[in-house]
């Protein structure tokens, strides 16, 4: 199982409870080695009269089940309560129940998120308003903006005081939202950031709120550099976290692709993605979060909801309904495996790798997004990695749209190391195939001509003497 290490990015899926109760999908997701799972509990199943507080049987099965396996849990404390009415989101009656939730579950449940998705569930129906939290044409913030970040610092409070131990996360809106209520002031007792960075129809490497007149329109703010980057937007939110006292840690509780067929009539948000793509843009994720030093990735979700092959919601999963894998979970497996005792080199410059394609890889097929044109990078990228056993390891690939029409990309990659390298060896993430590799040194340099960068990542390891 996977490592709990103080420093370690976990590593978790999202465990759909009210779609789907197996009993035997907590096991299986224990025995696949990710040690955590997300799941939503509603405050309206949880207090059923005003102020008596009672788990259902059966949210304290799955719970018991969880925790019987070892496994984590985040639990989404989630939704609005209609015996508060008009106010079904009264901010102190909702801190109550959260606390009153963080009692029941202390020791048991580790993490409790404040909500899931109040820009797309609740929030913007109840108070008015839209997903972004901004009205374009009066150029101004909406009120349900300041309205969540009113609940969030209340229920935080209350549950700290009755269960200490237990982590607090929220925000969850889209990440516009999320760093204007950083800059309005979160409380202390929230431990994390929750963002959902789905790539809806790009790579791994992208998502659609990329620093242009478009977008800024839209928003009115900026989160992301002008490519729409994945790390970008990462590295704007501990600059932001920083400046304004916010949560410390960052916690990417969903996100993922659907394999499913573009057959039903409607907007078509996510690319109809082949399960080998889905597993080459869910490890690229999971080793550019690896290498930013996110402190949680969860993928949506382990089990896909329902058996329809073209609805894209449905066909997220790492399994399918029948629990029979898809190539996605082994390749989630190996990277746990693999990336034990990893930790990021963000800031070691002593460690320098520079790549040197023989070709570039444009995107033939860039998107317009909300009036913004963005395209998947078409370039290498790399993450560094000092390891346990003395180590070092560097995962590079080729951050173009997955495609099995052409050749991996080549390039010469130059890397400089304080210490003398006897070997490098290659994997393959996505097959765990190893072997070793010829390089020259010259001086303190060693150079590797004519590697093969695949659309996934490969992971060297230098050994030192």
């Amino acid at each position: 199982m996977q490592s709990e290490e103080e420093g370690a990015m976990l590593v978790g899926v999202c465990a759909t409870l009210r779609r789907w109760d197996d009993p035997a999908i907590p096991a299986m997701i224990a025995k696949s080695g990710i040690s955590w799972i997300r799941s939503d509990y509603y405050w309206k199943a949880f207090e059923r009269e005003k102020g008596i507080y009672q788990l259902p049987d059966i949210y304290s099965k799955w719970i018991d089940r969880a925790h019987a396996v070892g496994l984590n849990q985040v639990a989404i404390f989630n939704g609005s309560n209609a015996l508060y009415a008009p106010d079904i989101y009264d901010p102190d009656a909702y801190a109550q129940a959260a606390a009153a939730f963080a009692k029941a579950t202390a020791g048991k449940v580790q993490v409790i998120e404040i909500m899931n998705e109040p820009a797309n569930f609740g929030f913007t129906k109840h108070y008015g308003g839209s997903w972004n939290g901004y009205d374009e044409r009066l150029e101004q913030q909406q009120d349900w903006v300041e309205q969540y970040l009113i609940l969030l610092n209340k229920a935080a409070k209350a549950i700290k005081e009755v269960n200490p131990n237990v982590k607090v996360i929220g925000l969850g809106s889209v990440s516009p939202v999320n760093i204007r209520q950083i800059r309005m002031g979160v409380a202390p007792e929230v431990d994390g950031i929750v963002d959902h960075p789905y790539s809806f129809r790009f790579p791994a490497e992208v998502i659609p709120f990329n620093d242009s007149p478009e977008i800024q329109r839209r928003d009115g703010i900026v989160v992301a550099d002008k490519a729409g980057s994945f790390a970008s937007l990462i590295d704007n939110y501990r600059q932001v976290s920083d400046e304004f006292d916010g949560p410390p840690e960052l916690w990417l509780t969903e996100w993922g692709w659907p394999t499913y067929h573009e057959a039903e009539p409607g907007k078509f948000m996510y690319p109809p993605v082949t399960a080998r793509t889905q597993a080459k843009y869910t490890v690229r994720r999971l080793y550019e979060c690896l290498g930013l030093g996110v402190d949680a990735t969860f993928i949506y979700a382990f089990r896909d909801n329902r058996e329809n092959p073209y609805h894209a919601e449905s066909n997220f999963g790492l399994v399918r309904p029948n629990l029979e894998p898809k190539p996605v979970l082994k390749v989630v497996e190996r990277f746990i495996v693999d990336t034990e005792g990893y930790r990021p080199l963000l800031e070691d410059a002593a460690v320098a790798v520079t790549v040197f394609p023989k070709a570039n890889r444009p995107d033939e097929y860039p998107i317009v997004w909300d009036g913004a044109k963005l395209q998947a990078l078409g370039k290498v990228l790399v993450y560094k990695f000092s390891v346990s056993d003395g180590s070092t390891a560097i995962a590079l690939w080729s951050a173009t749209r997955a495609s099995e029409e052409l050749a991996h990309m080549m390039a010469d990659v130059e890397i400089e190391m304080p210490t003398s390298v006897e070997t490098i060896t290659v994997q393959d993430s996505m097959t765990g195939e190893e072997r070793a590799l010829r390089f020259e040194k010259h001086g303190g340099r060693i150079m590797l001509s004519n590697l093969s960068l695949p659309d996934y990542p490969i992971i060297l390891n230098l050994q030192s003497q």
